[in-house]
């Protein structure tokens, strides 16, 4: 089982007592897994004194996702390791458990469901990928899928008809509906999604990009065709991250949060793959070997 498989199933309670065991083994001798970690336990900047007392405790309940399962603590030894990284500069540390208790997945896409390819544009409805051009392709010896036997491959970064005299993003986007999910406290919508590369020559850079915008328009309100302008115009909340790619077949796992009220009636996901060097002066990219793989929305409120 690959690491980032090993902190899902701890960080949902799911771990075995031997799992729980391998993940000590890793986080003692993996630096980046450790930021990993403290990244998705929601371990934050703040008093050092505090982080030093919390590692000499016997164990670490760091509840941020599925609050409502027993978490099983990392072992003493490796989360003094996540604790000493705190202490170790002149920036306070300190644990701060994330006050988001529920989660509710809304839409999980492994593409193993039988989508083949994306539809040209943005999608008006909730049932298709839109977007450029994209298609779904089995895992190879020279790239595995993240997860499962299938991932979306990047094809161009324009779709036929579009007509676009310059293009360097590959945009894929999917419609969610999330009304009746806010709850009656603060409540985000959660994007997440992992990007790989195969080999790129030495002059090309690329980076992945998720976004989401939230809606409270009804679908019969959209236009259409519908514009990532009109988007950009008309959500009621956005959010975007960036993430490099580097390296070959190395999975980058990337996410973002918006804000989302009872008034929010659709989420769209904005899925991107950009080249960003070199810079085209005409035409759009058309990707060699760039891929995504699953795709998730997540619910968290605090009530």
């Amino acid at each position: 089982m690959n690491p980032n498989e090993l902190i899902q199933r701890y960080l949902h309670g799911e771990a075995t007592d031997a799992e729980v065991a391998e993940l000590d083994r890793l986080l003692a001798s993996d630096g980046d897994l450790r930021r990993k970690v403290i990244v998705e336990m929601g371990i934050d900047a703040g008093l050092c004194e505090i982080a030093r007392e919390r590692a000499s405790q016997p164990s670490v309940v760091a509840p941020r996702r599925s609050v409502w399962l027993a978490w099983r603590p990392l072992a003493a030894a490796a989360a003094g390791i996540l604790f000493g990284m705190f202490c170790t500069s002149v920036v306070f540390g300190y644990v701060v458990p994330r006050t988001m208790q529920k989660l509710r997945t809304v839409f999980s896409e492994g593409f193993e469901s039988g989508v083949t390819k994306t539809a040209p544009g943005l999608p008006r409805e909730t049932s298709r990928w839109g977007g450029d051009e994209a298609e779904v392709v089995a895992a190879a010896p020279w790239v595995k899928a993240h997860g499962g036997a299938k991932m979306l491959r990047f094809l161009s970064a324009t779709y036929p008809g579009e007509n676009s005299p310059r293009s360097q993003w590959g945009d894929v986007y999917r419609l969610v509906d999330v009304r009746g999910l806010a709850g009656d406290g603060r409540t985000v919508a959660r994007v997440s999604a992992s990007f790989t590369q195969g080999a790129v020559t030495g002059e090309e850079r690329f980076a992945c990009r998720v976004g989401a915008y939230a809606l409270d328009q009804d679908l019969s309100a959209l236009p259409s065709p519908l514009k990532l302008s009109w988007l950009q115009q008309n959500n009621s909340a956005t959010g975007s991250r960036r993430a490099v790619l580097t390296g070959s077949q190395h999975w980058q796992d990337v996410s973002v949060e918006v804000p989302i009220t009872r008034e929010t009636r659709y989420v769209m996901l904005h899925l991107a793959m950009v080249q960003e060097q070199p810079t085209l002066k005409s035409g759009a990219v058309h990707f060699r070997a760039h891929f995504m793989d699953d795709v998730k929305l997540e619910i968290v409120s605090d009530r």
